[in-house]
């Protein structure tokens, strides 16, 4: 009786030109809460049914059974390489529901000629269509506000779009000829490297970026090994990582006041390089940032730092600091100011954090993620302002992840030692109350180091009552120095630390 009714309502459904909600157990489509996890079936053009909302996975790279794809109206996220390296992928449909398009998602699909993106796109990820090399057509609407780096690189339709492809002030190629390049105004972001990552033209000597631009992406004049000038705006708020890798012919650079962040691997590369400024405004330096080469000893990669550089600064801030770390000539030649206050009262707090663990489950046969609720005691400024954080904590939230890192202290330095891609050793007492209640702070001068360079954070040290101390950190800084992301859910109002994706200021 049951399934004569059921059938019966199906049949009134049907009639009627109403949609019936795709069931979670279709053998060939792995779907959890809505996000569609895998594809399983046989392939040629598949249809993804309905009431699907994000798009983790589908079909594994190097797929050559999938020929098109229909994505329903209910989808509004396709997630990191969800059809990266489909090989045969002709046409894809993908509705005006979807507003995130991450990273890699469409990578390396060569057969793939004509793109429409959705009218209500927000975010398009790096390299989201790049390598595509049949493609020759694309609707792109004018909805996108976030666009990260060589969105479209090495396809044949980035090549028609003029000498400075620009979207609603997101400059996001470069097609020019090298030598002096001057960068149109109206640009207020850029997201494309100036050099052709195959070609490595290494033709452009010179480079100036008009007022009005606010953040450079990541590795933006990477490789640009003829490059010996570069104007930089005093709008820039942002410069990503490794800007200038490889850039071996640069030998002066002016970090403008509003640079909050000196990334990773900047200069890394930079062998002519011979004076730095620095503003007061740079609080966090990441790791590797004046490298010149790695090595090789007993089995362990050593970085060689880039020697002969003057670092320009005001006294008493993180440039001062960083080439103290480096053995650096220092020029205080900029107004000293200091955003944090020397010492004061820190606030004691809990923040309960939510953590992604991503790992491969061998039953399952795919990548899965567990969410855990870690509570972490923490100290604030500013009555409940940002919390700062134990790197131990940190370090044991993450372990076991791509992102784990270790922390030690090296008693002969006196200072902190950090090693990313290495597990943490537990003793038992991380995430655990060290301190009771409000307590002084002063500013952190303790060194940190990361594989023998060091790395600059605005910290708070604490002292115990057997004169033992304590350093905080801001959880952002932690995540952008070793690499795993930090955001905030504000539909769940949680945090959330993602021990797959890397840092995204983005999210």
């Amino acid at each position: 009786m049951k399934k004569k009714t059921l059938s019966l309502c199906l049949a009134l459904v049907i009639c009627l030109g109403l949609s019936v909600p795709a069931l979670a157990n279709e053998p060939e489509f792995d779907i959890r809460n809505g996000v569609l996890m895998a594809y399983n079936g046989p392939g040629g053009h598949v249809t993804i049914p309905y009431g699907v909302t994000e798009i983790m996975g589908f079909g594994g790279y190097q797929n050559r059974t999938i020929t098109g794809v229909t994505i329903p109206s209910s989808v509004t996220t396709i997630r990191q390489g969800a059809f990266q390296g489909h090989y045969e992928l002709t046409e894809v449909t993908i509705p005006d529901s979807v507003t995130y398009l991450e990273y890699y998602a469409f990578q390396d699909c060569p057969k793939l000629e004509t793109v429409r993106l959705p009218r209500h796109l927000d975010f398009l990820g790096s390299y989201c269509f790049a390598d595509c090399t049949g493609l020759t057509n694309v609707t792109l609407p004018q909805s996108v506000d976030l666009m990260e780096r060589n969105v479209f690189d090495n396809t044949p339709w980035i090549k028609t779009q003029g000498e400075f492809p620009t979207l609603n002030g997101i400059l996001y190629a470069y097609n020019g000829k090298g030598g002096n390049v001057v960068v149109p105004s109206g640009v207020t972001k850029i997201a494309c490297s100036f050099e052709e990552n195959f070609a490595k033209r290494s033709n452009i000597t010179s480079i100036t970026i008009p007022e009005g631009v606010t953040e450079i992406g990541n590795s933006v004049f990477s490789d640009c090994g003829s490059l010996k000038s570069i104007t930089l705006p005093s709008t820039l708020k942002k410069l990503g990582g490794s800007a200038f890798w490889g850039c071996k012919s640069l030998e002066k650079v002016v970090l403008p006041e509003g640079l909050t962040t000196l990334e990773s691997d900047t200069f890394w590369g930079c062998t002519s390089l011979k004076e730095v400024t620095i503003p007061a405004s740079v609080t966090t330096v990441g790791c590797r940032v004046f490298v010149e080469d790695t090595k090789y000893e007993n089995g362990r990669s050593v970085r060689i730092p880039l020697t002969g550089i003057t670092i320009h600064g005001a006294p008493g801030t993180a440039a001062e600091r960083l080439a103290n770390g480096m053995g650096y000539s220092f020029v205080a030649d900029q107004p000293s100011t200091s955003a944090l206050p020397q010492a004061g009262v820190a606030q004691a707090n809990t923040q309960v954090i939510t953590v992604l663990y991503w790992y491969y489950d061998e039953a399952l046969e795919k990548d899965v993620c567990e969410e855990k609720e870690i509570t972490f005691y923490c100290y604030a400024l500013n009555n409940g302002g940002i919390n700062y954080v134990m790197l131990r904590d940190v370090a044991k939230a993450v372990s076991g992840s791509i992102h784990q890192f270790d922390v030690s202290w090296d008693g002969a330095a006196n200072s902190i030692t950090l090693l990313d891609g290495v597990e943490y050793e537990s003793d038992g007492s991380e995430l655990k109350p060290y301190f009771e209640g409000d307590q002084k702070y002063r500013v952190s001068t303790t060194p940190v180091m990361c594989y023998g360079l060091p790395v600059i954070m605005d910290g708070l040290t604490l002292t115990d009552a057997n004169g033992g101390d304590r350093n905080y950190y801001k959880l952002r800084d932690i995540g952008r120095i070793i690499g795993f992301d930090v955001s905030w859910d504000a539909d769940r109002d949680i945090i959330i630390i993602d021990t797959w994706n890397f840092y995204n200021d983005a999210r």
